[in-house]
């Protein structure tokens, strides 16, 4: 399997990019692949994030660039990062390329900002309603016991929201997800019992769009916002369509979308205390359906 572009790798790169560049030869990566004895492709590739050098030829690269002792200490540290970021992603061997991408930056980001028109985000899904979606999805993921897989997908994502270095989650839903009965009445109930529990919780807060409001911001799929404690480290959008998920990084295209979302925050979604009100309606309706049913 080709090595993946991560986020950590890419800085590494970037930074030993500059360094090249500011090398008093002015050093092309043509020039210094032959100095260590590897093709050109080795140094654009680590350059653009696509792989990480051993520690040997990383301090080889740093001795012909002519590093100061400070940059030679944090090229080594960018270097121990990118080595130990490898978020181990779940079942990754059934999951595109560009959503394993996006996993991997969302393990590092601190803030995710969703917006949600179609389904419950990923990291706030139950197991009964990660599988009931991946059954449904069964014409794109044709793996054998998916389902079962994905649900252990949307636990490991969820992690992410625990620990004293919990991302902050920031999902906008539309009301259409919680009025949406996946997996049925039971499986339903406890999925919308799940988003009041979360929504308790100090680094999440959920808002929803109410039918009433008609059409607005980008109603065609989700898409996430990730944010990185790193002011170099530009955000990023994720967009999720049913054959895998895009990374969008260029930085008017983000910041198009993230306009989107602090309109739909501010101007359009109920608030955060009204919103709790709208998803306890959703599952008291939900419950006396079912007993309706029941006695029917």
């Amino acid at each position: 399997m080709a090595a993946e572009r991560t986020r950590r790798k890419a800085k590494f790169g970037r930074f030993m990019q500059a360094l090249r560049k500011q090398a008093p030869e002015k050093l092309r990566p043509e020039d210094v692949a032959p100095k260590v004895r590897v093709v050109t492709t080795t140094i654009t590739r680590m350059e653009g994030g696509y792989s990480l050098p051993n520690f040997t030829l990383m301090q080889a690269l740093l001795g012909i660039y002519g590093v100061s002792d400070e940059e030679r200490a944090d090229a080594e540290q960018l270097w121990e990062h990118a080595k130990q970021g490898a978020t181990t992603v779940e079942n990754a061997a059934d999951l595109p390329p560009k959503y394993r991408a996006f996993r991997r930056d969302e393990a590092d980001a601190i803030t995710a900002r969703t917006l949600a028109p179609v389904a419950v985000p990923g990291p706030l899904q139950t197991a009964g309603y990660a599988e009931a979606t991946a059954e449904a999805a069964r014409r794109h993921i044709h793996a054998e016991g998916w389902e079962r897989r994905a649900a252990d997908e949307r636990r490991n994502r969820q992690r992410l929201l625990e620990g004293p270095n919990a991302l902050k989650l920031h999902a906008i839903i539309d009301e259409a997800v919680l009025r949406r009965v996946v997996g049925g009445p039971e499986v339903m109930a406890e999925q919308l019992q799940h988003l009041l529990s979360a929504a308790a919780r100090r680094n999440i807060t959920i808002q929803v769009v109410p039918f009433s409001v008609g059409a607005y911001g980008t109603m065609s799929g989700q898409v996430t916002i990730l944010g990185f404690e790193d002011e170099a480290d530009p955000d990023l959008a994720y967009l999720d369509y049913p054959a895998g998920g895009e990374t969008v990084e260029n930085q008017r295209d983000v910041q198009a979308f993230a306009d989107t979302f602090e309109h739909v925050s501010r101007k359009v979604a109920l608030s955060p205390k009204e919103s709790v009100k709208l998803i306890r309606a959703a599952l008291d309706g939900l419950r006396n359906d079912d007993r309706k049913q029941d006695l029917a």
